[in-house]
């Protein structure tokens, strides 16, 4: 019997394989095409479709390397079912270093809010529409990596949205195994690529690993793909003894917190760390070296990202918590 043909833009997967392709997503300011690169494994055996994509902020660079080490594991002969990888989402603020496109001229530019697009909408809703289209009709699961800001980032959310949806998404995010994980509710983080999925039945979490730019190191990076193929074994993918990663900490919510004045910076926590109420973040420093002043927790909780210096803006993030840590 022939398999189901897959297509994302110019990948074309008919059979047992590797297809590689483009998929335009928008138009350049000079009418040229905006393309962004898909890779297609496909398994000698029919099974699930898991999509990975990477930069939906185009800063974000350690979930592409992730993907291109999962990538560079996989052979198809040893495979069920189809990974489905675009590697750098947002392509001209992955060029540009930079969280949004510069070619976005109107508010609301952040691609993760904006799922599942506007094929007629503002050039961000267009690349929303342009991936998600072929996402709704493929995918059966989704990884969608992010990072933050330092290179100590290591949290997972998935799509608590009950049923049968949010049983996969969270059996994904135990397979991953980051010991700080949110069970995401459906009233949060309205116009992501994660949210916009779970609804439509796709089983979904997000990973954020390292920092921005090169804020990340190559052990996170492959201790991300080593994780990430534990999913391929929780979801019959791979052969292989599925790794247990024991008892994780569960939250009912973040909290973002920002930095109310400016200044030099020296943070006091790292990812993971638990703090209380009033915990000493951070030292703020004047220009002649002398302190300025100490940065507190409004709240208790785990440390998901803190601001790494070494220097903050006023209303820059300081701090994004983990409320309510609970082992499960």
């Amino acid at each position: 019997m022939a398999m189901k043909e897959i297509v994302v833009g110019t990948a074309i997967s008919k059979a047992a394989g590797r297809k590689k392709g483009s998929l335009r997503i928008g138009t350049l300011p000079d009418g040229s095409p905006m393309e962004i690169p898909v890779v297609i494994v496909r398994g000698s055996k029919p099974g699930p479709v898991l999509w990975l994509h990477g930069c939906v902020h185009g800063n974000e660079y350690c979930g592409t390397f992730i993907i291109h080490e999962m990538l560079s594991r996989l052979r198809p002969a040893a495979l069920t079912g189809t990974v489905v990888a675009l590697p750098a989402l947002n392509i001209t603020a992955f060029q540009k270093g930079q969280r949004m496109s510069p070619f976005e001229g109107f508010a609301g530019g952040d691609l993760n809010r904006n799922f599942p697009g506007d094929a007629t909408g503002t050039l961000t809703q267009q690349m929303a529409y342009a991936i998600y289209k072929p996402l709704k009709r493929h995918a059966t699961h989704l990884v969608d990596f992010h990072t933050a800001m330092t290179e100590d980032v290591a949290w997972a959310l998935y799509a608590d949205v009950g049923g049968k949806t949010g049983k996969e998404s969270e059996k994904m995010a135990r397979a991953f195994g980051y010991r700080s994980t949110l069970p995401a509710p459906p009233t949060i983080l309205g116009g992501s690529a994660l949210m916009t999925a779970a609804k439509d039945g796709i089983p979904a979490m997000i990973v954020e690993c390292g920092g921005k730019g090169p804020a990340f190191t190559q052990e996170a990076m492959r201790d991300g793909a080593d994780r990430l193929e534990n999913i391929l074994r929780a979801l019959g993918m791979v052969k292989g003894a599925v790794v247990d990663h024991g008892k994780l900490n569960y939250f009912s919510n973040f909290a973002w917190v920002h930095a109310t004045k400016g200044g030099l910076f020296q943070r006091s926590v790292r990812c993971g760390d638990r703090i209380e109420p009033g915990s000493v973040l951070g030292q703020y420093y004047d220009l002649h070296g002398r302190p300025n002043g100490e940065a507190l927790a409004p709240k208790g909780g785990i440390v998901l990202a803190i601001h790494p210096g070494p220097m903050i803006g006023s209303g820059e993030t300081l701090i994004h918590i983990g409320l309510d840590p609970r082992e499960v």
